[in-house]
């Protein structure tokens, strides 16, 4: 079944055509009540890592409700791959095999940016961001503020950061890295270990293996018939 439509098509392109920060919401699920984990990330694919990292953090934190937030841009790196609504697709075939999965898409590239347009969007809900070590780093980069402290601080006032290992960062450096780096944000970030295997893949590995045509086990089921079906990356 296709689950990228020409409504869904045109949605994505006025979302990323917005010159505000905005978020919509794609899936069919109950709304968002008390505190979502949220993981942003550009899902080219959504890997088992992406699957691994939300029901960690759901378990670890006492969380209720995971939500994957496609960012339709980046800060580092452009369109390239599957295109979004294909993204949003994949997302959408995990979703019918994880009702509980929210799928959401955002037109900004900073995080405190994506945090701005849920808010907007879901004004009562609180999102704990869901994050790996790289974007950690990224978050607490100068070169992507003005004024980093003051830009920061009314997002940690709202939201929480649930950091975890990632490669060769294991756990206990994250836990490091938060002491040294993060300053007064420190108590709003919380290390989430998760476990081996889903910290070393990546997104670049598995589009290669699709692009070979090889089997992988880096990829959620529904997501790796989405991409066999549609021919994604080949």
């Amino acid at each position: 079944m296709r689950i990228v439509t020409p409504d869904l098509s045109a949605a994505l392109e006025r979302l990323d055509a917005a010159a505000d920060p905005a978020a919509e919401r794609f899936d069919a699920g109950p709304r968002f009540s008390g505190a979502v984990a949220v993981l942003p990330s550009a899902f080219n694919p959504p890997t088992l890592a992406h699957e691994h990292l939300l029901r960690r953090a759901l378990a670890a934190f006492g969380l209720q409700q995971a939500a994957a937030l496609l960012t339709t841009r980046n800060v580092d790196k452009g369109l390239y791959g599957a295109g979004l609504a294909d993204r949003v697709g994949m997302l959408l075939a995990l979703n019918a095999e994880w009702p509980d999965l929210s799928v959401l898409a955002s037109n900004k590239a900073r995080i405190i940016d994506q945090a701005a347009a849920l808010s907007a969007a879901f004004p009562a809900v609180r999102f704990d961001f869901v994050v790996g070590f790289d974007t950690l780093e990224r978050l607490f980069a100068r070169r992507y503020y003005s004024d980093m402290e003051a830009e920061l601080a009314p997002f940690f006032t709202r939201h929480r950061v649930l950091a975890a290992n990632r490669g060769a960062a294991a756990a206990e450096d994250v836990r490091q890295w938060i002491d040294r780096h993060s300053g007064r944000f420190a108590e709003r970030i919380l290390a989430l270990e998760i476990e081996e295997h889903p910290a070393s893949l990546s997104s670049t590995k598995a589009r290669e293996r699709a692009a070979a045509g090889e089997e992988t086990d880096d990829l959620p089921a529904p997501v790796a018939r989405y991409i066999a079906e549609h021919g994604l990356y080949r």
